[in-house]
């Protein structure tokens, strides 16, 4: 667990420039005061230019913190309970991960059973993390010089004072449906490559070899490649839902009670104002961080379990 909390802290830390550049333009056109420049940027390397010009080189690490404390709750429990869950539907006699690498195994987890334990895990950690995300968005997207909140502790307090404890769960709705099946879809993607991997004699000389038991296993190169595609595959199909969520999370620290809508409207509005691409403002630095995250994500994580064994 300590190991997963470090690496996924590590891995936010290191991609958390490409995450506020995704956040900015997916929220600029609600925050803007200028109707002729819908788009945070024309290009990337513009809107990096552009936020360091505003508050610094250190402002494109603006809400990583309250994105790191996010990331240990949310790993425990989403691990705790994907695997408690597929004990419920297969038995807690069921094969270990580890056991699935035996390419001699006559049994393995069902796909249906990782979709409903990646779903249902997904929607427990959600809930339960859910108002260190929306705090991490509000800080993220504030103007540089004209700070709503003044840290994590700030923004709990002023929320829960303006918009009451609801408030802390503003975009709920829309970021279960980003949760629900993006977790659903990397589970089942990353399970169902890994295991095409070990069994297709064309990855042969990619795999490793476990020295005490001689069992076959994704060598770093396989982890990597299996890793980027779900997480590729499950942002392109969630990312439209991601995006409404983004824009529901900050309503409350830049409109009035009055102004604010539902998620439906607000899907409404947006495909109104910009068409489907709306939908997609910010996919590209989403995309690009996939790798150097799941990369960052299991290098750290093998590197801690060593240290920690020997």
């Amino acid at each position: 667990l300590f190991c997963g909390g470090m690496a996924g802290c590590t891995a936010k830390t290191v991609t958390a420039p490409l995450s506020r550049l995704t956040i900015l333009y997916q929220v600029h056109p609600m925050v803007t005061t200028k109707e002729n420049r819908p788009k945070f940027s024309m290009t990337m390397s513009g809107g990096f230019a552009k936020i360091v010009e505003r508050g610094g080189i250190l402002s494109m690490w603006k809400g990583n913190g309250t994105s790191c404390l996010h990331r240990f709750p949310f790993s425990a429990i989403n691990f705790y309970c994907y695997e408690g869950v597929l004990d419920i539907l297969n038995g807690s006699q069921r094969l270990s991960d580890e056991d699935e690498d035996d390419l001699n195994n006559t049994q393995e987890v069902s796909t249906l059973s990782r979709l409903v334990a990646g779903g249902v895990a997904g929607t427990t950690a959600c809930v339960a993390c859910y108002p260190l995300d929306l705090v991490r968005t509000r800080i993220t997207t504030q103007f540089d010089g004209k700070e709503t909140y003044r840290g994590i502790t700030d923004a709990f307090a002023k929320i829960v004072h303006n918009e009451g404890l609801m408030g802390l769960y503003s975009g709920l709705g829309p970021t279960l449906m980003v949760a629900v099946p993006n977790f659903s879809i990397s589970w089942v993607v990353y399970g169902s490559l890994k295991e095409y991997a070990l069994e297709d004699e064309l990855f042969y000389n990619l795999r490793k070899v476990d020295i005490d038991t001689g069992k076959s296993k994704l060598g770093f190169v396989l982890t990597l490649g299996c890793g980027a595609v779900s997480g590729i595959i499950s942002t392109l199909v969630t990312f439209p839902f991601d995006t409404v969520r983004r824009r529901m999370q900050i309503q409350g620290q830049h409109f009035r009670p009055e102004e604010r809508v539902t998620g439906i409207n607000m899907m409404r509005s947006l495909l109104k104002k910009d068409g489907l691409k709306g939908f997609y403002r910010g996919l590209t630095p989403e995309v690009l961080k996939v790798v150097p995250m799941v990369g960052t994500m299991f290098t750290v994580y093998e590197f801690l379990k060593d240290k920690l064994i020997t």
